[in-house]
């Protein structure tokens, strides 16, 4: 979500830039600058929503639900300027170019009174079909614009013809039959038996079946408006199924429409109404209808989780992201994690925004994404997680970087080893060990040889000695037997530490070099020291021949 000031901001800008396109033609420099200001405007909260989803109301636009404009004068109100025309939602999505900013206030700069007489701001948007720009419109603002009911009551009440004049006005402006006599028909214990048989039988989901009808209805449609009303019942289905805990319904209106948009049976604006449906489903409204059901204990099989996230694309992250920072439960933050990790495959880069989340849970999540993605392009980002404020957070960020980075993010794990923190410095080691590069051994061997490796707890040291051991060669075990024959005066206890630690190693890449110096080790009187030697030499015992 973005910051309510910057979406101000940006609105702000919108007005400026209309007012400019009104004013400055194309080869003037100031008309070129509207339009890089307001993409700017618009990429700056983009890098991390992925959409700025603006809900219009008569006077006012809102963003999350919170007012970010608001302007009463019918002649300057941006909001009023949408909302006449019947949209009701306008949404900019990451990967807007310039030329459709360029189109977009084109369009809504021009007077519809003078210059476009018989068009209106949907008509001309949906002309230039655009790709990072997409709205919501109310079909039944035109019914409230023309005033059908004062209408027909006025018609009848002036022919004098009393209530059966004004009932036949109304049906007259409405196209309204009206009804025929019915002659019911009483039921017998047989019908009633049926009927009830038919009832327990169904599902008590019935939006299946609604869909199936809508389909049909599609193919009958005689005109946009009609359309348009079944796809906006086919979304109203949707919404209901999956707040009654039912994917099915989802997947299948999805795919059917994608095989009637591959098919080419419906094409022009019918394909553009339909994509819509699309559209709704990975809107913010539906993924949030599907955390709560999900959160109130609803479970889903996992081919059927699967298929959901089939149905889903890349638009869907930054909703995914955000009730994932919202769930309670510990199976549905689960299920999210999945959905993301296969969505992000497809774009690694709109999971990665998920970092600049103030909310540290959050961010650790999406790191184990991004490891589980593994997609090197996201380094940068990870890297910039090593210094967050959470301990959490940035051991799974160094975590990451082990398992997906190579010589690039050494010097950033470098700097992790001396952290205050001793986690942190255990993940940083054991990262660095990960890598496997030449420098990894060499930061890992400067560390053991420094005068300050003595004083690290053993739990620490151990991590260096298991890091080494990625390299069982003849330098590697040199060291490993000068550190065991080495018995200073001072200190002894921590130096002892350190011939664990070492003769730990030796065990793991069973070095049979070192066996006459761990030997002499296994009587010693420090306990930690004595069991580390004996482990060793079992180990090293076991691969004689």
């Amino acid at each position: 979500m973005a910051d309510t000031g910057e979406i101000r901001d940006l609105i702000q800008i919108l007005l400026k830039a209309k007012k400019n396109f009104r004013i400055y033609p194309e080869n003037n420099p100031m008309y070129q600058k509207t339009i890089d200001d307001l993409l700017n405007a618009l990429n700056k909260p983009l890098e991390y929503t992925g959409e700025i989803p603006l809900r219009i109301k008569q006077y006012r636009i809102l963003y999350e639900g919170e007012v970010v404009y608001e302007n009463t004068d019918k002649d300057e109100s941006l909001a009023l300027f949408f909302f006449k025309d019947g949209v009701r939602e306008l949404t900019f999505r990451q990967g807007i170019r310039r030329d459709e900013v360029e189109d977009f206030l084109q369009i809504i700069s021009l007077d519809f009174e003078k210059d476009v007489l018989d068009d209106d701001i949907v008509t001309l948007m949906w002309e230039k079909d655009f790709r990072h720009i997409s709205y919501v419109v109310d079909d039944t603002i035109l019914l409230d614009d023309h005033g059908y009911e004062e209408e027909a009551t006025r018609e009848a009440l002036e022919s004098g013809g009393g209530e059966e004049e004004i009932m036949k006005a109304y049906e007259e402006a409405f196209g309204v039959e009206r009804p025929t006599s019915i002659n019911i028909v009483p039921l017998t214990n047989d019908d009633l038996k049926s009927i009830i048989e038919e009832i327990e039988n169904e599902p008590t989901d019935k939006t299946m079946i609604l869909i199936r009808t809508l389909f049909e209805m599609l193919y009958i449609s005689e005109s946009k408006t009609d359309f348009s009303d079944v796809v906006e019942l086919m979304k109203k289905a949707i919404q209901y199924a999956v707040e009654h805990a039912n994917l099915e319904t989802p997947v299948y209106t999805v795919r059917q429409i994608r095989k009637l948009l591959d098919s080419g049976e419906f094409s022009g604006e019918s394909a553009q109404i339909l994509r819509g449906v699309d559209l709704f489903v990975n809107s913010s409204q539906l993924i949030r209808a599907f955390g709560e059901v999900m959160d109130s204990g609803a479970e889903f099989e996992t081919s059927l989780i699967e298929d959901f996230s089939g149905i889903l694309s890349k638009t869907a992250i930054p909703h995914l992201i955000t009730i994932l920072g919202e769930l309670k439960n510990m199976t549905s933050r689960k299920t999210v994690i999945s959905i993301l990790t296969e969505l992000g495959r497809e774009a690694p880069g709109m999971i990665a925004r998920g970092l600049a989340d103030k909310r540290w849970y959050v961010v650790r999540n999406i790191i184990y994404i991004l490891r589980q993605i593994g997609d090197r392009s996201v380094l940068e980002y990870l890297t910039r997680s090593v210094r967050h404020s959470d301990i959490r957070v940035r051991k799974e960020a160094i975590r990451a970087l082990g398992e997906m980075g190579s010589g690039e993010v050494i010097n950033i794990l470098k700097d992790c080893i001396y952290d205050p923190d001793e986690s942190i410095r255990i993940s940083a080691v054991r990262a660095i060990g990960q890598i496997g590069t030449a420098v990894s051994r060499k930061i890992i061997l400067e560390e053991i040889r420094s005068k300050a490796f003595r004083e690290k707890g053993f739990t620490e040291k151990k991590e260096y000695f298991e890091a080494l051991s990625r390299w069982p060669d003849e330098t590697t075990i040199e060291l490993l037997v000068e550190i065991l024959r080495k018995s200073p005066f001072f200190k002894r206890a921590k130096h002892d530490e350190t011939r664990a630690a070492a003769a730990f190693c030796a065990g793991i890449i069973k070095a049979r070099k070192a066996e006459g110096a761990l030997m002499k080790l296994r009587s010693s009187k420090n306990r930690l020291l004595r069991e580390h030697v004996i482990s060793a030499l079992q180990r090293i015992k076991d691969v004689k021949v």
